[in-house]
Formats: C-alpha cells, sequence, structure tokens
C-alpha cells in the first residue's frame, strides 16, 4: 500500500510538473515579447523545429532505429503530416498569436475550451446527445467564455476581437490535435506522434518565419528564456506529462492538467504584473471548472 500511494503521488508531481511547464512557457513567451521584443510568430517557429528535432534526437538515442519505422506504414505516411499541418501547427501558432493580442493567461484559459468541441463533435458522430453532464460543461465554457470576453455586457468587448478569434480558433485546433491522431496512438507511444508533429510542423512554418529573420534584442535573460521554452516548456513538460499519465491515469491526469491554466493565470500575475477583474476570475473558473466535469469517470 505504501509503495502503491508512493507511485502515485510520483505520478501526480510528473503531471503537475508538465502542466506547471506548460502554463509558464506561455508566459515566457509574453515577457520575450513585450520585453525583448520577439515576434511570437519567430517563437513558435522555433519551438516546433528545434523543439521537435530535440525531442527526435531523444526518442534516437533512446530507441535508436525504432523512432524511424512509425514511417513504413503507409496509413501514418499520410496521417502523420495531416497531424503535423491541421493539429500541431495550428495549436501552437493560434495559442502564441492569442497571447500576442491578450496575455498567456487568457489564451490558456479560452484554449481550454477545446474540450467542449470534442464533447460536441463526438455527440454528432455518435448521433446521440450528449450526458447532462457534459451539457453542464458546454454551458459553464460557453457562459466563462462569455464573460472574459464582454465582462457580462452584450454591448461592449472586454477582448480586442483577435485575441477572442484567435483563443477561440486555437480551442478549435486543440480539439482537431487531440481528435486526428487517434489511430496513430493505438500503435505508437504519443512521443513519436508529438516529436515527428512538432519537427515536420517546424519545417511547414519556417519558410514563412525562418529562425535567420531575427527581431528583436538577444541577450543571456533572453537566450535562458528560450533554452525554458525549448527545454522545459516542450521536452521535459511533455515527458514528465506523459509518464505521470501512465501511472496515475488519463482521467485523473486531465484533472491535474487544470493546473497548466492556473499556473499560466498566477505567473501573468505575480512576474508579468497583468491585472484581471473579478469577473476575469470567474470567467476563468467557469472554464477550468469544464475540464473537471468532463474527467468525471462515467457510471
Amino acid at each position: 500500500m505504501e509503495q502503491k500511494t508512493k507511485e502515485n503521488l510520483k505520478g501526480f508531481l510528473l503531471v503537475a510538473f508538465g502542466a506547471c511547464c506548460w502554463g509558464i512557457s506561455g508566459n515566457v513567451g509574453q515577457f520575450l515579447r513585450t520585453t525583448r521584443g520577439f515576434s511570437m510568430e519567430w517563437i513558435v517557429s522555433c519551438r516546433l523545429l528545434v523543439g521537435g528535432f530535440l525531442l527526435l534526437c531523444y526518442l534516437a538515442a533512446k530507441q535508436k532505429k525504432q523512432a524511424f519505422t512509425i514511417w513504413q506504414n503507409k496509413l501514418f505516411r499520410i496521417s502523420l503530416p495531416l497531424f503535423a499541418i491541421f493539429g500541431m501547427l495550428p495549436a501552437q501558432y493560434t495559442y502564441f498569436v492569442a497571447i500576442k493580442h491578450s496575455n498567456a493567461a487568457t489564451a490558456t484559459v479560452l484554449q481550454y475550451t477545446g474540450p467542449v468541441l470534442i464533447v460536441l463533435y463526438m455527440a454528432l458522430r455518435q448521433k446521440k446527445l450528449p450526458t447532462k453532464t457534459e451539457c453542464l460543461a458546454v454551458v459553464c465554457a460557453l457562459f466563462g467564455t462569455f464573460l472574459l470576453a464582454t465582462h457580462g455586457n452584450f454591448h461592449t468587448l472586454a477582448l480586442s476581437p483577435q485575441a477572442l478569434f484567435w483563443g477561440i480558433l486555437s480551442a478549435f485546433a486543440l480539439a482537431f490535435y487531440t481528435i486526428q491522431p487517434k489511430k496513430m496512438l493505438e500503435h505508437w507511444d504519443s512521443t513519436f506522434v508529438i516529436g515527428w508533429g512538432m519537427f515536420l510542423a517546424g519545417i511547414v512554418l519556417t519558410p514563412f518565419y525562418p529562425l535567420s529573420h531575427f527581431t528583436g534584442t538577444m541577450d543571456t535573460t533572453a537566450i535562458i528564456a528560450m533554452l525554458f521554452i525549448l527545454s522545459f516548456g516542450t521536452i521535459f513538460a511533455f515527458c514528465c506529462y506523459l509518464a505521470g499519465v501512465a501511472i496515475v491515469g488519463a482521467t485523473k491526469g486531465s484533472l491535474i492538467a487544470c493546473l497548466e491554466p492556473l499556473s499560466a493565470t498566477v505567473v501573468s500575475i505575480v512576474w508579468l504584473k497583468e491585472s484581471f477583474t473579478y469577473i476575469d476570475f470567474i470567467g476563468f473558473a467557469f472554464i477550468i471548472a469544464t475540464i473537471g466535469m468532463l474527467s468525471l469517470p462515467k457510471k
């Protein structure tokens, strides 16, 4: 029993660490844009290409030739590029552009309406109505987004139209990113899919935002910040999160993952001195609550 408790604690800490790293990395990107003049698009391009390459190097060192055998399957040779171009690339790009037009906390919370879109998609695909809990989650997500966007006033927008557009678009991208690779994940560890997805997405984005076309100030602090995004915000975050989920399970993992928007909000307030109204916090709470509802085990 004691051994099991220690193992569960280990799993919890791994998932929590990964989720917090994701939440913090958005703030680091915002910091680089506001204080060092970095282009968010350049950050995304660098994160995908370099982060994906480093993740593949890790896989190659750990799994050797097995890291490349995913390409031997004809179906995956098609579905993997589709995942990279229409899943990984828009999920990363829209998220960081949403940060550009708002802040890391708001962009992260808006992206977390994605699971509600998955619920609606599955209901349409399976031709059956959502459960009462799922319906309540949809209402909470819509109400939370409404509060963030308008602060309760139908006649005004508290968020800029661009922030709302890219934030909602990031939720759709997250939904596709989650649904599309299902068959691949049945045959391959998610680290393979994520590594190749990031690297291919980086190759596609690089011609539009080449790493050589850098704007901003690259000093010691900026280098440390980029290294954080590439290491803790990408490789370590994915690896720790997936290792933790393997221990605690998907349900608990999804609940613990709520630390991502929470950590993004706390860091935004403490470090970046972002100010939010009490209505913002209520909106955050409603959206984050949807994750808890959708993670509850069904009877």
